[in-house]
């Protein structure tokens, strides 16, 4: 099997994973605070890539700790990053905040073009610029909820979470790429993350949260929440990370448009809170073809994948 195509199924595992993280968030979201529920969720990715690192990849994840600065600093972007995404979920819907998170995708060209020079040209192209407007312009239609004043506080610090997620996404996913390129294999770099994550947001969680909630959940509950680190945390970034390795971060990211279609289907299997307005909907198509703009100006860039 060529490179391209184990890059293009490493990507559709990620597709896959993240539709369903918010569906988990929500689901938890009554037995944990935000911080804790992602400690534990991450918890659950560090029992399965660590075995998985010591079984595989021993001398590259070895590699992977003796190199502390881009996996520490990937960390800690990490950890801010998936508090404001599981706070983002808890103040709204598991469709809308997955929707509301693909502002991440100008953002991730825009920082692209200024680190990686076969992207750079990108930028200046009139579809990626008037697609990245047209994603700003979706994602503004979709947090218009003129029935539900009553709930605008919280919608609004999910949009402030939400957008704040999607820009340190930018930052975590360029850098990654960045650190993949040049020192260390995707899945070792993000086992060992995924361990400095796990420590970051369970501190959060005593300090910031409510852990005495925790105490409180069954034990079906606990094991629903290691269970969702599997695919959406450890398979899914472990996978982005070396899709977007060899396929590049803009046309990666800019897939990422299927996640909210995903999770809206199995959403609505499960709340009926998840349908959205015609306004929100009018929001996803502007946003969505915001991103094909994108995706169609970046099949022109010839991205270099190393051998």
């Amino acid at each position: 099997m060529s490179q391209k195509n184990r890059a293009g199924i490493a990507l559709s595992l990620a597709i896959l994973g993240w539709s369903f993280s918010p569906i988990f968030i929500r689901y938890l979201q009554d037995a944990y605070d935000p911080f804790t529920q992602a400690g534990i969720r991450y918890s659950g990715a560090v029992l399965f890539l660590v075995p998985y690192c010591l079984l595989f990849y021993r001398d590259a994840f070895k590699k992977a700790f003796l190199k502390p600065f881009p996996t520490f600093i990937l960390s800690i972007t990490n950890v801010v990053m998936q508090s404001a995404w599981t706070i983002g979920i808890y103040y709204s819907t598991a469709s809308l905040g997955q929707i509301l998170a693909k502002i991440q995708i100008p953002i991730v060209a825009f920082f692209s073009f200024l680190v990686f020079a076969e992207e750079r040209s990108l930028i200046k192209n009139p579809r990626f610029i008037i697609g990245s407007i047209l994603g700003i312009l979706g994602s503004a239609l979709l947090i218009y909820k003129p029935s539900a004043i009553d709930e605008f506080p919280y919608l609004y610090r999910a949009v402030l979470a939400l957008f704040l997620s999607a820009f340190l996404w930018g930052i975590y996913c360029v850098y990654g790429k960045y650190t993949v390129e040049r020192e260390l294999h995707p899945i070792p770099m993000f086992g060992v993350i995924s361990i400095y994550t796990t420590i970051g947001l369970l501190l959060l969680g005593y300090f910031l949260g409510s852990p005495e909630k925790a105490i409180h959940a069954s034990v079906s509950i606990h094991l629903i929440a290691l269970f969702s680190g599997l695919l959406p945390i450890a398979v899914a970034h472990s996978s982005f990370h070396y899709a977007q390795w060899h396929l590049g971060s803009a046309f990666c990211n800019t897939l990422l448009t299927l996640n909210p279609l995903i999770t809206h289907f199995f959403a609505l299997l499960l709340w009926k809170n998840e349908h959205l307005s015609i306004i929100q909907w009018i929001g996803t198509s502007i946003l969505l073809l915001g991103c094909v703009l994108v995706l169609f100006t970046q099949s022109n860039i010839k991205t270099q994948s190393p051998e």
